[in-house]
């Protein structure tokens, strides 16, 4: 690309990536941001549950505060608790919350009105208040605590698994003489 400087270049690849790239690197970018915690892989697994277990509560402006409070309490991951929390992204949140709202009409027996797609607006749902507010709650803790125990597990896995792998990448240990023959070049 002659005659063009680097900002320039930088600029057309940047404008070049399409959405999936940038997804995908988000995800990598929180996925190892996650894996150099400091911090034990309990730690780390606790605060991951208690932020996902929030985000699936209908509490959606407190998400962040109320994860971290919680992890500060118990003596967890705070910051590991607030990346959990984005479990609830807003592309998401309106189906977290109808599911929510289903299980805890189903708990609780509550016969309050069916929410369709139609009638699912800020303001409709300030009009029914408490008949939609108290299942939502009940059904966001029952999933709340349904999705934070495989998160707890699968997470203590992934950073442990992790952390094992750069302590024998930094002791030397080789990884390929499982696959490679003693006889070819790996052993010369």
């Amino acid at each position: 690309m002659m005659g063009m400087d680097r900002d320039e270049v930088l600029a057309r690849e940047k404008k070049g990536r399409g959405w999936w790239e940038k997804w995908k690197r988000g995800f990598r970018y929180v996925y190892l941001r996650l894996l150099r915690v400091k911090g034990g892989p309990e730690e780390i697994a606790w605060g991951m549950a208690i932020g996902v277990f929030v985000g699936m509560t209908p509490t959606v402006p407190l998400h962040t505060v109320l994860a971290v409070l919680i992890a500060f309490f118990l003596g967890k991951s705070k910051l590991t608790a607030a990346l959990g929390v984005w479990v609830a992204n807003p592309f998401v949140l309106p189906f977290i919350y109808l599911l929510d709202y289903k299980i805890g009409r189903a708990v609780t027996g509550s016969l309050g009105p069916s929410l369709a797609f139609s009638n699912f607006s800020i303001s409709h749902l300030l009009e029914l208040g408490w008949e939609v507010s108290y299942p939502m709650l009940v059904g966001g803790l029952i999933m709340g605590g349904f999705c934070a125990l495989p998160t707890y597990f699968l997470t203590k896995r992934t950073v442990a698994l992790f952390r094992e792998k750069r302590r024998k990448r930094s002791d030397g240990i080789d990884y390929f003489t499982k696959t490679t023959s003693r006889t070819g070049p790996a052993s010369k």
